[in-house]
Protein backbone atom coordinates (compact mmCIF):
# COMPACT_ATOMS: atom_id res chain seq x y z
CA UNK A 1 0.00 0.00 0.00
CA UNK A 2 1.12 3.48 -0.60
CA UNK A 3 2.80 5.36 2.24
CA UNK A 4 0.97 8.35 1.68
CA UNK A 5 -2.47 6.64 1.77
CA UNK A 6 -1.63 5.40 4.91
CA UNK A 7 -0.72 8.62 6.28
CA UNK A 8 -3.89 9.86 5.38
CA UNK A 9 -5.51 7.08 6.53
CA UNK A 10 -4.09 7.70 10.49
CA UNK A 11 -4.55 11.21 9.91
CA UNK A 12 -8.63 10.15 9.19
CA UNK A 13 -8.55 8.08 11.75
CA UNK A 14 -6.91 10.44 14.69
CA UNK A 15 -9.41 13.05 13.55
CA UNK A 16 -12.06 10.41 14.73
CA UNK A 17 -10.41 9.11 17.56
CA UNK A 18 -10.81 13.18 18.66
CA UNK A 19 -14.00 13.31 18.04
CA UNK A 20 -14.84 10.40 19.97
CA UNK A 21 -12.77 11.46 22.93
CA UNK A 22 -14.91 15.06 22.44
CA UNK A 23 -18.26 12.94 22.36
CA UNK A 24 -16.88 11.42 25.78
CA UNK A 25 -15.79 14.55 27.67
CA UNK A 26 -19.50 15.45 26.55
CA UNK A 27 -21.01 12.92 28.04
CA UNK A 28 -18.62 12.59 30.79
CA UNK A 29 -20.06 16.21 31.79
CA UNK A 30 -23.60 15.49 31.66
CA UNK A 31 -23.08 12.26 33.79
CA UNK A 32 -21.68 14.70 36.41
CA UNK A 33 -24.60 17.15 36.15
CA UNK A 34 -26.81 14.69 36.07
CA UNK A 35 -25.38 13.19 39.45
CA UNK A 36 -25.57 16.39 41.04
CA UNK A 37 -28.62 17.04 40.01
CA UNK A 38 -30.43 14.35 40.33
CA UNK A 39 -31.51 13.11 37.17
CA UNK A 40 -31.87 9.74 36.71
CA UNK A 41 -33.00 9.67 33.46
CA UNK A 42 -30.28 11.76 32.27
CA UNK A 43 -27.69 9.81 34.28
CA UNK A 44 -29.06 6.61 32.34
CA UNK A 45 -29.27 8.07 28.68
CA UNK A 46 -25.79 9.66 29.21
CA UNK A 47 -24.04 6.49 30.78
CA UNK A 48 -25.32 4.59 27.38
CA UNK A 49 -24.35 7.52 24.80
CA UNK A 50 -20.70 7.03 27.13
CA UNK A 51 -20.59 2.91 26.89
CA UNK A 52 -21.53 3.55 23.34
CA UNK A 53 -18.84 5.78 22.66
CA UNK A 54 -16.37 3.74 24.16
CA UNK A 55 -16.86 0.58 21.78
CA UNK A 56 -16.31 2.99 19.21
CA UNK A 57 -13.33 4.58 20.23
CA UNK A 58 -11.92 0.62 21.28
CA UNK A 59 -12.26 0.18 17.26
CA UNK A 60 -10.87 3.40 16.41
CA UNK A 61 -7.56 2.40 18.35
CA UNK A 62 -7.61 -1.12 16.86
CA UNK A 63 -7.42 0.73 13.40
CA UNK A 64 -4.72 3.44 14.40
CA UNK A 65 -2.54 0.46 15.59
CA UNK A 66 -3.22 -1.43 12.25
CA UNK A 67 -1.92 1.49 10.44
CA UNK A 68 0.89 2.31 12.51
CA UNK A 69 2.27 -1.26 12.33
CA UNK A 70 1.63 -1.55 8.71
CA UNK A 71 3.77 2.02 8.62
CA UNK A 72 6.11 1.02 11.01
CA UNK A 73 6.64 -2.22 8.42
CA UNK A 74 7.00 0.36 5.52
CA UNK A 75 8.86 2.56 7.28
CA UNK A 76 11.34 -0.22 7.98
CA UNK A 77 14.46 1.04 10.30
CA UNK A 78 13.20 4.46 10.18
CA UNK A 79 10.82 3.70 12.89
CA UNK A 80 11.71 0.49 14.39
CA UNK A 81 9.65 1.20 17.82
CA UNK A 82 6.41 1.46 15.74
CA UNK A 83 5.16 4.59 17.84
CA UNK A 84 2.63 6.81 16.66
CA UNK A 85 5.33 10.02 17.59
CA UNK A 86 8.32 7.86 15.95
CA UNK A 87 6.27 7.45 12.74
CA UNK A 88 4.73 10.90 12.28
CA UNK A 89 7.93 12.40 12.45
CA UNK A 90 9.25 10.24 9.51
CA UNK A 91 5.87 11.11 7.61
CA UNK A 92 5.73 13.43 4.92
CA UNK A 93 5.92 17.15 5.51
CA UNK A 94 2.84 18.07 4.30
CA UNK A 95 0.93 16.07 6.63
CA UNK A 96 3.38 15.84 9.49
CA UNK A 97 2.33 19.17 11.26
CA UNK A 98 -1.10 17.95 11.13
CA UNK A 99 -0.71 14.67 12.79
CA UNK A 100 1.45 16.54 15.17
CA UNK A 101 -1.31 18.73 15.68
CA UNK A 102 -4.08 15.84 16.11
CA UNK A 103 -1.94 13.91 18.63
CA UNK A 104 -1.16 17.13 20.79
CA UNK A 105 -5.49 17.39 20.83
CA UNK A 106 -5.78 13.72 21.17
CA UNK A 107 -3.17 13.75 24.47
CA UNK A 108 -5.31 17.11 25.71
CA UNK A 109 -8.58 15.34 25.49
CA UNK A 110 -7.13 11.89 26.99
CA UNK A 111 -5.98 14.09 30.44
CA UNK A 112 -9.85 16.37 30.53
CA UNK A 113 -11.56 12.97 30.05
CA UNK A 114 -9.03 11.23 32.63
CA UNK A 115 -9.71 14.23 34.94
CA UNK A 116 -13.72 14.03 34.67
CA UNK A 117 -13.94 10.59 35.23
CA UNK A 118 -11.87 10.79 38.39
CA UNK A 119 -13.93 13.69 39.30
CA UNK A 120 -16.96 11.15 38.55
CA UNK A 121 -15.78 8.20 40.44
CA UNK A 122 -15.40 10.30 43.22
CA UNK A 123 -18.69 12.05 43.24
CA UNK A 124 -20.48 8.74 43.04
CA UNK A 125 -18.39 7.14 46.22
CA UNK A 126 -19.53 9.93 47.95
CA UNK A 127 -22.90 9.45 47.36
CA UNK A 128 -22.70 5.75 47.63
CA UNK A 129 -21.11 5.96 50.80
CA UNK A 130 -24.27 8.56 52.14
CA UNK A 131 -26.69 5.97 50.93
CA UNK A 132 -24.87 3.35 52.83
CA UNK A 133 -24.75 5.23 56.20
CA UNK A 134 -28.63 6.23 55.46
CA UNK A 135 -29.16 2.78 55.51
CA UNK A 136 -27.22 1.35 58.54
CA UNK A 137 -28.79 4.13 59.96
CA UNK A 138 -32.21 2.54 59.21
CA UNK A 139 -31.15 -0.93 59.71
CA UNK A 140 -29.79 0.13 63.14
CA UNK A 141 -33.02 1.81 63.99
CA UNK A 142 -35.45 -1.04 63.47
CA UNK A 143 -33.79 -3.65 65.92
CA UNK A 144 -35.76 -4.05 69.07
CA UNK A 145 -33.84 -2.39 71.72
CA UNK A 146 -35.50 -2.13 75.40
CA UNK A 147 -35.09 0.89 76.80
CA UNK A 148 -36.91 3.96 79.13
CA UNK A 149 -39.04 6.67 77.29
CA UNK A 150 -39.08 9.99 78.76
CA UNK A 151 -42.60 9.30 80.96
CA UNK A 152 -40.07 6.67 82.85
CA UNK A 153 -42.34 3.46 81.04
CA UNK A 154 -40.38 0.88 79.44
CA UNK A 155 -41.13 0.45 75.83
CA UNK A 156 -41.84 -2.52 74.96
CA UNK A 157 -39.41 -4.90 72.43
CA UNK A 158 -39.66 -5.18 68.62
CA UNK A 159 -41.85 -2.06 68.01
CA UNK A 160 -39.46 0.06 67.05
CA UNK A 161 -39.64 1.88 63.96
CA UNK A 162 -38.18 4.95 64.87
CA UNK A 163 -35.56 6.39 63.17
CA UNK A 164 -34.59 8.20 66.49
CA UNK A 165 -33.46 6.50 69.32
CA UNK A 166 -35.44 6.92 72.48
CA UNK A 167 -32.83 4.42 74.57
CA UNK A 168 -31.66 6.78 77.38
Amino acid sequence: MDRNLLFNELLVTLTQENDIHQDMIDAATDIHNCARGDDIDGLKRNCSIFDNHISGLEKAEERRADICERLRCVLGDKAPSGRLLSIIEHSEPQVREKLRNLRAALMERVEKLKALNTSNIVLFRETLGGIGASMDMIKLSMTPKTGYRYKGDVKPRGSNVSLFNEVV
